[in-house]
C-alpha cells in the first residue's frame, strides 16, 4: 500500500508490463515452429530475414524494459517523484492493465497472422 500512490512505482509496473507482453510474440511463433516441426515438415525451423528482424526489434524492446525497472527503483529509492499520496492507485493500475491488454492483444494477433517470405534452403556444392 506505501507504493500504491507513487506514479513511478507505477511506471515500474508498466515497464514490466512491456516487458511481458512482447515476449508472446516470440514465445508464439518459436511454440510454432516446433509444432510444425513435431509434424514432421521440411524447413519449419528456418526463420526469414523479416521475421528473424521482427524478432530482434522486440527483444530489443524487451531488453530496454528491463533495463529501465532498475533505473525507476533508484528514482523510487531517492525519492524523485515522491508526492504526498494524491496520486489515486487506480489511476496507475488502470494504465498498467490498459498497456498490458493492449500489448498483449496486438502482440498474439500479430504472431497468428504473420505471413513470413519463403526461405530457400541453402545447397551446399
Amino acid at each position: 500500500d506505501f507504493y500504491a500512490h507513487e506514479p513511478i512505482f507505477w511506471v515500474k509496473m508498466g515497464l514490466f508490463a512491456v516487458m511481458g507482453s512482447s515476449s508472446l510474440f516470440n514465445t508464439i511463433k518459436i511454440v510454432q515452429m516446433a509444432a510444425k516441426k513435431a509434424q514432421g515438415e521440411e524447413n519449419s525451423s528456418l526463420i526469414g530475414e523479416k521475421l528473424s528482424a521482427r524478432m530482434q526489434k522486440i527483444v530489443n524492446g524487451e531488453l530496454l524494459a528491463i533495463g529501465s525497472i532498475p533505473l525507476a527503483a533508484a528514482t523510487m529509492a531517492r525519492g524523485i517523484g515522491y508526492g504526498d499520496g494524491a496520486f489515486p492507485w487506480q489511476a496507475g493500475a488502470g494504465g498498467v492493465a490498459l498497456v498490458s491488454t493492449a500489448l498483449t492483444v496486438k502482440y498474439v494477433k500479430e504472431a497468428l497472422t504473420w505471413e513470413d517470405e519463403k526461405v530457400a534452403e541453402k545447397v551446399e556444392a
